[in-house]
């Protein structure tokens, strides 16, 4: 049987905590499993049935870093024994916290006010300000989305990510579970960062958490997320789809930190449409992972504006493949993409990529700029893509590659500060205008988890 019941004992190593558990190879009985599991509406199951489909039949990638990955090896679905629906920390079973704590996260749980949290596929507890129900914002687990707000889901769902978009959007699409629902009614602004947590636990786990957002007129969010996991010897997969709607004169902001273990295929297609003068920042922190392809994507509307900043850092054997995409085709849209990269390899080869696709309409505007840091066998490229369909639209790109610049390392030192310490401090100075647009503590974060991977690799130079 693809699904265990509780009565069955789990022989694996590590899977003692699971009583429901699908593994490929998928088929459309899985498929049909999964849905019946979350009691879904026919819509999606149909949903869910086109997509696998066309997986079936798009090739992987054609560009970028190398994918090995065996299908049929992946769990689909991993729901935890006794799964839970807690409020908050203190209602979490032990062996969740046990994890939460060994990565080092029990404070950003315990702390944020308003967060909901993905462990493995199932999502697990929300907590949330009181006054968002009062004011008719919905923020929810797209699970809960699906079943108490169907004509919205209905009607953004897989819109900007059709089905068929990639490999992976195809896969997400026919068994995603969890992520999040956001929905802003219009003239309503929430003045704090909502949260949400990606937990992948179980190896051998494929997490396929499915996010959309909807802002209506005259709204505004923020939403950060973070993604982690433990380390196995196998390879795990986390192929997430994001979708975004920014309507008339409506502001999203949507931040990203990723710090995988480096047995990790990070594969996610993110996507935004902006509506008529409204306004969508993407910001990511990518760290960890075996290999990482992300590079979020905004259409822009007529007096639209769009921006992208993401910085990526690759260690020995890592391929992190990041930047952005912006369609500007509507009249007076303006984009700017700021991609940075750092390879720093000791040992073994690190590769970093700067990623860049513009098309370009009527008289839209788009400016991106690349800069990359490598140290000893680190390499990293810059690949601009341009496409102009007017010669009324503009495009401007600019390129950097530096190495650590030792003028620079020996002039902090001249200011009593530490070797150690002088080149943390040129990384977080090379990072700084990407680290601005987070808030406060996501910066801090952000500072922890550079600090572990300096100390993994005994820091560089």
């Amino acid at each position: 049987m693809s699904i265990l019941t509780k009565e069955e004992k789990l022989i694996e190593k590590n899977n003692e905590n699971y009583n429901i558990l699908i593994r490929g190879p998928l088929d459309e009985k899985k498929i049909k499993e999964i849905s019946e599991l979350k009691g879904e509406p026919d819509w999606m199951f149909q949903i869910r049935l086109k997509a696998f489909k066309k997986f079936q039949n798009i090739d992987l990638p054609r560009f970028g870093p190398k994918i090995d990955i065996n299908f049929d090896k992946i769990i689909y679905y991993g729901s935890p024994t006794k799964y839970p629906k807690p409020l908050n920390w203190n209602e979490l079973p032990s062996y969740m916290k046990e994890t939460i704590e060994k990565l080092g996260l029990k404070q950003e749980f315990e702390n944020l006010s308003a967060l909901n949290v993905q462990y493995d596929s199932i999502p697990l507890y929300k907590e949330i300000k009181n006054y968002l129900d009062q004011e008719g914002i919905i923020f929810t687990s797209l699970d809960e989305g699906v079943k108490e707000y169907p004509e919205i889901v209905k009607k953004y769902f897989s819109k900007v990510v059709p089905e068929g978009d990639n490999k992976f959007a195809a896969l997400n699409t026919a068994v995603w579970s969890g992520g999040v629902f956001i929905y802003v009614p219009e003239n309503k602004r929430i003045d704090f960062p909502l949260h949400a947590y990606f937990i992948i636990n179980l190896e051998n786990l494929g997490q396929f958490e499915r996010t959309l957002i909807i802002t209506e007129k005259n709204a505004k969010v923020t939403y950060i997320e973070g993604c982690t996991a433990p380390v196995y010897s196998s390879t795990q997969l986390h192929a997430a789809v994001v979708e975004l709607f920014a309507n008339e004169n409506s502001n999203i902001t949507y931040g990203t930190i990723q710090n995988w273990s480096k047995n990790v295929y990070n594969l996610v297609t993110k996507r935004a449409r902006v509506g008529k003068k409204a306004r969508v920042r993407w910001i990511s922190g990518e760290f960890g992972s075996k290999v990482t392809m992300l590079y979020p994507g905004l259409i822009l509307d007529d007096d639209a504006e769009g921006e992208i900043y993401t910085i990526g850092f690759a260690t020995d054997n890592q391929n992190i493949d990041t930047g952005g995409r912006i369609f500007a085709l509507g009249k007076n849209s303006k984009g700017y993409i700021l991609s940075k990269s750092i390879a720093i390899g000791k040992e073994n080869e690190s590769i970093s990529v700067n990623r860049i696709d513009i098309k370009l309409n009527n008289n839209g505007e788009v400016i991106s700029k690349c800069d990359s840091l490598i140290e000893e066998k680190g390499k990293s490229t810059s690949i601009p893509r341009i496409e102009k369909f007017s010669n009324e639209s503009s495009y401007n790109h600019e390129a950097k590659m530096e190495k650590i610049n030792d003028e620079k390392i020996l002039y902090l030192r001249s200011l009593g500060i530490e070797e150690k310490e002088a080149r943390r401090l040129f990384l977080l100075g090379f990072m700084d205008d990407i680290l601005n647009n987070f808030p406060e503590s996501y910066k801090l974060e952000i500072k922890r988890i550079l600090d572990l991977e300096l100390e993994e690799i005994g820091g560089f130079g």
